[in-house]
């Protein structure tokens, strides 16, 4: 996965990627079973960091990603370049995530809008990962004042991976330069730990704006979006190891504002035509969640066929009028 690395001590951004223990704690599946939204997550062009695609033309990344053409189902899509948004927190400042558009006259895949999650995940709560970045490549070690150490070598390339982990926390502050997120955390836990999940994995480079996903009620919704880690200043450069922690913003904290700019009105939460009901299905002006306008176009129609037909009758009602009045002029006599 692709993402900037923060060495939380320091502040100083880099990127990362998803890596996993041993080839025993690594997913034997492609993708992870029942899980609609694996196409949503995909990467700029050109082998890029990682991207959201949020449904219905909208797309979320790390700010620091940027926009540009983005991959869906192999076909590449441009940006709509109007269309970036950083997304801010409640005292106006910027975070490190956007949304952006693709190219609005383009024919998009039809791929589902993904949910978004209300309420922030719980201490403990298992997520699950999924972005574009390095794998692990081999186990090395090293030697300092406090011992030996060992940690996993990333490959060069990446590719595009699942796994899981548990939240350490919820909703701390993440400063990166001047930027600043709303974040969750989650610790890559070595095997045999009370925390440590069955496909246990901790973020690299190319995951930055990939995805964290937390299952509700038998629903995924999208719950965080990777922006950065931490690791030990001691640690080999390209390496993990264990008690790294992975952190993503939290999406409930940009739910309202990614609802704003990326979402049709007919899944938006508002009655915009102001009949009382709101967004798909409830609205009868909503033919999909991805309609983007809420007005009933039926009574549209319908009421310009009463224009049409009072229109005639209202000029021949005036005219005899006008008729009427001259005809009575012209037989009046001069006194």
């Amino acid at each position: 996965m692709a993402t900037a690395i923060c060495f939380w001590s320091l502040g100083q951004p880099s990127a990362f990627a998803l890596i996993f223990a041993s080839p025993d704690s690594e997913p034997e599946d492609e993708r992870p079973a029942d899980f609609p939204y694996w196409e949503n997550i995909t990467q700029r062009r050109y082998e890029g960091p990682s991207v959201i695609y949020l449904g219905a033309g909208w797309a979320l990344t790390a700010r620091h990603v940027g926009i540009g053409e983005v991959l869906l189902e192999g076909e590449s899509f441009r940006p709509n370049l109007r269309s970036r948004h950083i997304l801010l927190n409640e005292d106006g400042t910027a975070a490190d995530a956007i949304v952006f558009q693709l190219d609005p006259d383009a024919d998009l895949p039809d791929l589902p809008i993904l949910p978004l999650a209300s309420l922030a995940p719980l201490p403990g709560e298992e997520i699950m990962l999924i972005g574009f970045g390095r794998r692990r490549e081999k186990v090395i070690e090293w030697h300092d004042e406090d011992g030996s150490h060992f940690g996993f070598k990333w490959s060069k390339g990446g590719s595009k991976r699942w796994g899981t982990n548990r939240i350490a926390s919820g909703r701390s502050w993440l400063l990166q330069k001047s930027w600043s997120t709303r974040a969750l955390s989650f610790v890559f836990d070595p095997p045999y730990s009370k925390n440590t999940t069955r496909y246990e994995a901790q973020a690299a480079t190319g995951d930055s704006g990939g995805a964290v996903f937390v299952k509700r009620d038998d629903e995924w919704q999208l719950v965080g979006m990777m922006i950065s880690v931490s690791a030990n200043a001691r640690t080999p450069g390209s390496t993990t190891s264990y008690g790294d922690i992975t952190f993503a913003a939290d999406i409930s904290s940009y739910r309202s504002e990614i609802v704003r700019w990326a979402r049709p009105k007919c899944i938006n939460e508002e009655d915009d035509d102001g009949d009382g009901k709101i967004d798909f299905p409830l609205d009868p002006g909503c033919e999909s969640p991805a309609d983007p306008d809420e007005r009933d176009t039926t009574l549209i129609a319908r009421g310009t066929g009463m224009l049409w037909t009072a229109g005639p009758l209202g000029v021949l009602v005036l005219g005899v009028a006008i008729f009427a009045f001259f005809a009575l002029f012209r037989t009046r006599k001069p006194s």
